[in-house]
This record gives structure tokens, C-alpha cells and sequence, in this order.
């Protein structure tokens, strides 16, 4: 609900406004003090929009109330299109985690707990984490502490489709979402993911199909992860398989998508103006 006070202060100065919800949670309801005052932000908004499906669902159960202006709307993909050519090398299995740091929404530890296992150990894997965040010690910590060798820590990476040719699948365990970008730009770059059934992320991801789905949590996470092992010849086709889906679904320039809606609600406006 970040930003719904400053919407609130638009309404009571009487300034149109839309709401942009990157994130709805499932262990956080508004508070009784303050649900009231934010349904009605919501209600009075020009528009709502929403990145998955999930998310919009969540809202108006943890409002109890239908919010007929919301709209689900995708984020741009930042890759060029098409295929990005899988790493010919298959002596190590190379799993990517993109995100930010920061375990109370991305879940990384989970990873490293997985990796901790012996079975892990002894594979031919390694697991890149790229990004920054306030939970980078707290991982690199975590992961001496466990003695799980077969992490490295990149930073930041501004070039993610040039990243791309070096990792066969992204690995996301997150608790919280609305629905990664990360995901989306793993599935359209031709790469499977091993995500969990968190905001609208099965809205993309078919089991077995596209990728591979687990809870948050170490036990089925892993079992996702172990899924997905078992099937690592097939990973390429499945990241092929991913890549048409994302196609087909998402609209090849949402941010123009946007755009059009934003400039919509502006004639509208203008029009009851004049």
C-alpha cells in the first residue's frame, strides 16, 4: 500500500489520480484504522492498475469490495526479442537468482539453504546471485556459515541480455511478488525458471512445461529445484516452450499500452473540463 497516502492527499485536494501497484502480499492487511481511508483512495482513483491477476484479486479480497476502475497492465520487457542462444557448455549447470537483495520479499536464502544439502553439493551447479540490496551480507554470512561453495555474489548487471548467454535457468524463491520482471525476461530470453507460486507468477508458468513451481519454503522449493534437475537435458526446449508463451501473452510494447490508457483518463479529464 506504499503510496497510497500521497493518492489520498490528491483526492482530498481534489487532483485526479491513478494507482500503480507494483505488489500485493498476502500476510499484509490494512490496518483497521486505515482501511477505510484507503479503500476510498482506491475507489475514487481514476484508474487502478495492477501487474498480475493476483494481485488484483488479493486487493479487493483484503477490502472486501470489487474495484470496477482496475486494470491489470504488464511491465516492458528490456530485451531485445527473441531467442537469446542457449550456453553450448553443460559441465556446469549455470542457475542465475535476479533481484534485489533483500530476503524478506526475494526469499534468496532459501537457495542457499537447498544448496547446503548434499546432493547439491555434489552436482555440477552454481548458483549466481546479481543484484544489490540490503540483505547482501546477510547472505554471503549465511552462505560461510553453511559452507555452500557454489554461489557467487555479481552486483549489479546492466546488460541482462548479454548476462543471459552464460546461465541455463533462473532460480526465484521470492515470498512476495507482483510478477518479476526477472521471470519474464528469463522465459522471453528462451530460459526455464524454477519460481514460486507467489503474486501472478503461475499466471506464466505451467509446471513441467514452461518451467517449475514450488512454495517459499525449503522443502518444496526444493523439490521444485530437484524437479528440474531431474529434467536439465530438456531445459533448453522447455526455455524454447517458455519463450512463444511469453510471446503470445504479453503485448509486444505494454509501456505504449500504458501510455494510451494514462492519455485516455487526461482527454477524459480535459474533455469534462472544457
Amino acid at each position: 500500500f506504499d503510496g497510497l497516502n500521497l493518492a489520498s492527499q490528491c483526492l482530498q485536494l481534489k487532483i485526479p489520480y491513478v494507482i500503480v501497484s507494483q505488489k500485493a502480499v498476502d500476510f499484509y492487511w490494512p490496518s483497521k484504522s486505515d482501511r477505510k481511508d484507503m479503500l476510498k483512495t482506491l475507489l475514487n482513483a481514476e484508474r487502478t492498475f495492477f501487474v498480475s491477476k493476483h494481485n488484483l484479486k488479493l486487493t479487493e479480497e483484503q477490502f472486501g469490495k470489487r474495484l470496477p476502475n482496475a486494470k491489470v497492465v504488464f511491465n516492458p520487457v528490456k530485451l531485445s526479442g527473441g531467442i537469446v542462444p542457449y550456453p553450448k557448455s553443460n559441465t556446469v549447470f549455470k542457475f542465475v537468482c535476479l533481484g534485489r537483495l533483500f530476503l524478506l520479499d526475494k526469499g534468496q536464502d532459501i537457495i542457499i539453504r537447498i544448496l547446503s544439502e548434499q546432493k547439491w553439493r555434489d552436482r555440477p551447479v552454481c548458483v549466481s546471485f546479481i543484484g544489490k540490496g540490503d540483505d547482501d551480507d546477510a547472505l554471503k554470512d549465511l552462505a560461510k556459515l553453511l559452507q555452500v561453495n557454489n554461489v557467487e555474489f555479481k552486483g549489479q548487471i546492466d546488460d541482462i541480455e548479454s548476462m543471459w548467454k552464460e546461465y541455463h535457468a533462473l532460480v526465484l524463491p521470492s515470498r512476495c511478488e507482483g510478477l518479476p520482471l526477472s521471470m519474464v525476461e528469463a522465459m522471453s530470453a528462451g530460459r526455464p525458471v524454477v519460481i514460486s507460486d507467489i503474486g501472478g507468477n503461475t499466471e506464466l508458468v505451467e509446471e513441467g512445461i514452461t518451467g517449475f513451481i514450488g512454495s517459499p519454503n525449503e522443502k518444496s522449493f526444493g523439490e521444485a529445484m530437484e524437479r528440474a534437475w531431474n529434467l536439465r537435458d530438456n531445459w533448453e526446449q522447455i526455455g524454447i516452450n517458455a519463450s512463444n508463451y511469453v510471446a503470445a501473452v504479453i503485448p509486444e510494447s505494454p509501456e505504449k499500452d500504458f501510455a494510451v490508457s494514462i492519455l485516455d483518463i487526461l482527454k477524459h479529464n480535459y474533455a469534462n473540463l472544457s
